[in-house]
């Protein structure tokens, strides 16, 4: 499947104003983005991706330190045990199960699916080896070679599952679902953020164990 262009703003003007139904995103963030039920979630997504790409930023800084960064790495722990997590969900049981439901047949969406899928699921093997080497940076230890390179690999392996999300997956989304398609996935992406993520997950129980700061 071809990526799927959608340009923002007039010409010469660049990026153009906020258009809530068409999801454009309104910026990086450092911090997840609060999430609101009146928000297009597809809006919401773009904006939790380009909080991944911060995150994916940090993972590359803590992998090149030098010195010990505890609060960078208690930071990433927490990200990846609590907003991660409730992202893989919102994906998972919310958007590609309606995706499946509306794509066409042109769409050729279900290898695209399939695979983010297998990715979710390696990544989540990912995080639970990462986490105890972030629990014992975040206790002021230096990343050791195999943290480093792990780092560096779950964020490269981060950008380019972010790359074919916002290349294919949420501009097909932007235009397929429906209105009530899209007001259900907001109510269920915010229902799940006001239950929270799994407490019982490697990366949850190793930022559990770490000495309140």
């Amino acid at each position: 499947m071809k990526p799927v262009v959608i340009s923002g703003g007039k010409k010469g003007q660049g990026p153009g104003p906020l258009d809530r139904d068409m999801g454009t995103a309104r910026g990086a963030r450092a911090a997840p983005p609060r999430l609101r039920a009146d928000e297009c979630p597809i809006e919401a997504l773009y904006e939790e991706h380009l909080s991944q790409r911060q995150l994916c930023a940090d993972m590359d800084l803590l992998a090149a330190t030098d010195a010990p960064r505890p609060e960078l790495a208690r930071s990433l722990l927490a990200s990846l045990c609590r907003d991660v997590p409730l992202h893989v969900a919102d994906e998972e049981q919310s958007l590609f199960p309606r995706l499946r439901a509306c794509a066409r047949p042109e769409d050729d969406l279900e290898v695209t699916l399939t695979r983010l899928s297998r990715e979710h699921e390696v990544e989540e093997q990912v995080f639970g080896l990462l986490a105890p080497m972030l629990a014992c940076l975040a206790e002021g230890a230096l990343p050791t070679a195999e943290a480093r390179a792990t780092l560096r690999r779950v964020a490269t392996a981060r950008r380019r599952h972010l790359i074919v999300e916002n290349a294919i997956l949420l501009p097909l989304a932007r235009l397929r679902l429906t209105g009530a398609d899209k007001r259900a996935l907001m109510a269920e992406i915010c229902a799940r953020r006001a239950r929270g993520a799994d407490p019982d997950t490697a990366c949850a129980r190793a930022l559990a164990r770490l000495k309140p700061t």
